[in-house]
């Protein structure tokens, strides 16, 4: 390479004048004061260079005005010179944004070097990632080999065990076959010796027979007699033995032999194509479920999984995994102590997917009650689908509380509106019965009403309950009008029309008083579609589908079993009905049956009145006395 003197060889390069100089140029270049603070790289520096770092020597100019590119616009993302900022890229007129290049570098330098350092992060994961998949590809290269090997030795151990018996039956027609071949022989020599004597005795007589008559008769009497025991000894001419062995194939085994399940392949272990899934609290003492789901397709039996439980003390005990009808397999258990219950399950002796599964245990009994902060009294509580709590005060107000009491968004209603009791609908809607108005309405969760439905003889009403399956809407009014002679309790509406459909209740006094319903404070529904009212009197009846009279359920009266003053009904998911009473909560089975006391003394339930159910075996109550919401688990 040349000086651009093209005298000598280029010894220097100027990234300035952008030239190549020779010894005696660059002297000259050094001492003129244009060109003195010029900076001069070696030709052998130049060459070590990418391409990318001779062109960052450069000092670029602007294209239009030839000037240093000391800019930089933000808005257009490229280098400027101090006339663009004033004119193309002005940040008054064009809303540009130009600082110093020195800014802009400093900026991208920073920008580079965290995006160096997680591109870096990445490339190290993603080293990591490749070394874990080779190593899955050793794995699954061994796996193969394994599985491969594995089948072969249990195929030979198949033929082995066959062969085995294939000689048992083999030693067996040899010892059969010698058996009867002694017996065959000994008959045979036998009859060829019988054979042998008689053809002598009887060539002896031929002989006789052509000698004289003196020398026959002389030995014809001795001849004769001799014959004649022969012929009285002959021997048995049937085969001692059926000289025949015939091997019997087992078809059956045949058959097992052409369908011969000797094993199985998957492309993974069993333990990886399986989860766990139940729920994640449970109530002390309540039997529940846990689900073994298939992720993945693959073959596998009951008896391959195996369940483990750890109590809340530390206690643990094994139990087999059971499957039900449909192929699903699942674990049972019950946990009688509160705290966190695992459950490990493992198939082949690996653990599956989610195992452990920490599962926490609630005790029994109260476990919160909620300060409700207002005047007016508590009529009921339900639950929502957020599974938060809505409580009624006979205002136009209902409250709304998290389950661990927290008050949030409330819904509030036209003014005088005085909502008693509630249902809740799907679809966010809430049904309920307006004591301001005398009436029944629906509602939306922003406080809308959609509907409102007024019937003339509903006086008290009290109990509310929707069956949207049959879009009919059940109300109860706790008091007959014996003025007016109505002693109709239970009005069962169409929820569109608002028409009613059928008055439940005596048509007279005396009949109301002996087989009616008189004084209805509550309603709710069984499983089997059975009306239950609550009736203030007579505690608890219940009515088949046709909404005939059946019997009474629970009777009235102070004791365990009986209930005095009740005010609310609700049917959990197992059928069980719950009733709220002067002052306790008691649990019946869906015939009637007393099974136990939900409160205590201590928990201070005083007049309560509606209840809800928040999940299985566990109640909401609103509880007048003390203007609280107590939540039991039961």
């Amino acid at each position: 390479m040349n000086c651009f003197c093209s005298k000598e060889k280029a010894k220097y390069y100027c990234q300035e004048c952008r030239h190549y100089l020779c010894s005696s140029c660059s002297d000259y270049h050094k001492i003129l004061p244009m060109s003195a603070n010029h900076k001069l790289h070696s030709v052998e520096d130049m060459r070590s260079m990418t391409p990318f770092k001779i062109a960052s020597l450069h000092h670029r100019l602007c294209n239009l005005h030839n000037e240093p590119l000391n800019w930089f616009c933000c808005k257009c993302n490229i280098p400027i010179c101090m006339h663009c900022t004033i004119s193309d890229h002005n940040s008054q007129q064009g809303n540009h944004k130009p600082i110093s290049i020195s800014k802009a570098f400093q900026t991208f330098k920073e920008t580079a070097e965290e995006l160096e350092k997680t591109a870096n992060d990445c490339e190290s994961k993603l080293q990591d990632s490749l070394k874990a998949i080779i190593q899955n590809a050793k794995k699954l290269e061994q796996s193969k080999d394994k599985s491969l090997s594995d089948i072969d030795n249990h195929v030979q151990e198949i033929v082995k065990k066959v062969k085995e018996n294939g000689n048992k039956i083999k030693n067996k027609v040899e010892t059969l076959y010698k058996r009867k071949k002694k017996v065959t022989d000994v008959q045979i020599d036998e009859l060829k010796t019988t054979i042998s004597d008689m053809n002598t005795k009887i060539s002896f007589l031929s002989q006789l027979l052509e000698s004289d008559e003196v020398t026959a008769m002389e030995s014809s009497g001795r001849v004769i007699t001799a014959l004649k025991d022969r012929i009285n000894e002959f021997p048995k001419a049937e085969p001692d033995d059926y000289g025949e062995i015939t091997f019997f194939i087992n078809k059956q085994q045949m058959v097992s032999l052409q369908q011969c399940d000797i094993g199985n392949v998957t492309e993974m272990r069993a333990a990886n194509s399986l989860t766990l899934k139940g729920e994640e609290s449970v109530i002390q003492g309540k039997k529940f479920v846990v689900k073994v789901m298939k992720t993945d397709e693959c073959e596998i039996h009951a008896n391959q999984l195996k369940a483990t439980w750890t109590q809340p003390t530390g206690e643990t005990n094994i139990t087999q995994v059971e499957e039900d009808d449909n192929g699903d397999f699942f674990a049972t258990g019950t946990c009688t102590s509160p705290g966190v219950c695992k459950l490990d399950v493992s198939a082949d002796g690996k653990p599956i997917k989610q195992s452990p599964m920490e599962i926490k245990v609630e005790k029994v009994g109260l476990v919160n009650s909620i300060q409700i902060h207002n005047n007016g009294e508590i009529g009921d509580v339900v639950v929502c689908e957020d599974n938060c709590l809505l409580v009624s005060n006979l205002t136009n107000v209902i409250r709304k509380y998290k389950l661990s009491g927290k008050p949030t968004l409330a819904v509030v209603l036209p003014q005088g509106v005085k909502v008693y009791r509630m249902f809740k609908m799907e679809n966010s809607k809430i049904a309920f019965t307006d004591s301001g108005n005398n009436d029944i309405k629906i509602c939306n969760m922003n406080g809308t009403v959609i509907k409102s439905i007024r019937l003339d003889k509903l006086k008290h009403q009290a109990g509310i309950y929707v069956d949207e399956a049959s879009n009919m809407l059940y109300v109860t009014q706790s008091r007959v009008d014996t003025y007016t002679f109505n002693f109709v309790s239970v009005f069962m509406l169409d929820i569109d029309t608002g028409k009613i459909i059928r008055k439940i209740g005596g048509l007279s006094y005396n009949e109301c008083q002996m087989n009616g319903v008189k004084d209805a404070i509550d309603i709710s529904i069984s499983k089997q579609g059975q009306l239950l009212v609550l009736e203030t009197c007579k505690g608890l009846q219940t009515f088949n589908i046709e909404r005939e009279f059946m019997k009474v359920l629970v009777g009235e009266g102070d004791k365990n079993g009986m209930v005095k003053y009740p005010s609310g009904v609700v049917v959990d998911e197992d059928d069980n009905i719950i009733i709220s009473s002067c002052h306790k909560l008691q649990l019946f089975s869906s015939d009637g049956n007393f099974i136990k006391r939900i409160d205590k003394p201590e928990d201070s339930i005083k007049y309560p009145r509606g209840l809800s159910i928040i999940h299985p075996r566990r109640v909401a109550v609103a509880n007048n006395g003390d203007k609280t919401v107590k939540i039991f688990n039961y």
